[in-house]
C-alpha cells in the first residue's frame, strides 16, 4: 500500500472531469462544479491523505496528468 496525497485547487478546477474518468472511485463534482477527492470514510474536500494499492495510485497519476489545467496534485507521504 502506498500514502499519498491528493490535493485539487479549486482555483484552477475547471470541471472537466476528466479525473473522474482516470480515478472515479476517487473523484467527485461538488455543489460548484469542481473536483473534490473523496477519501476511505466517503468525505470529500480538497485534500485528502489516501492509502491506496499500486494500481490505484497508478489511477491517481493517470488522473493528475489527464487534468487539462494540472489543479490535481499527487504526492507520497512519507
Amino acid at each position: 500500500m502506498a500514502k499519498l496525497k491528493v490535493t485539487v485547487d479549486p482555483d484552477l478546477c475547471i470541471a472537466a472531469a476528466s479525473c473522474m474518468g482516470s480515478a472515479p472511485k476517487f473523484f467527485r463534482m461538488d455543489d460548484d462544479n469542481r473536483a473534490v477527492v473523496v477519501g476511505a470514510d466517503g468525505s470529500e474536500a480538497f485534500v485528502q491523505i489516501l492509502d491506496v494499492t499500486a494500481a490505484e495510485k497508478a489511477a491517481l497519476l493517470e488522473a493528475a496528468g489527464s487534468c487539462p489545467t494540472t489543479a490535481i496534485v499527487v504526492e507520497d507521504v512519507a
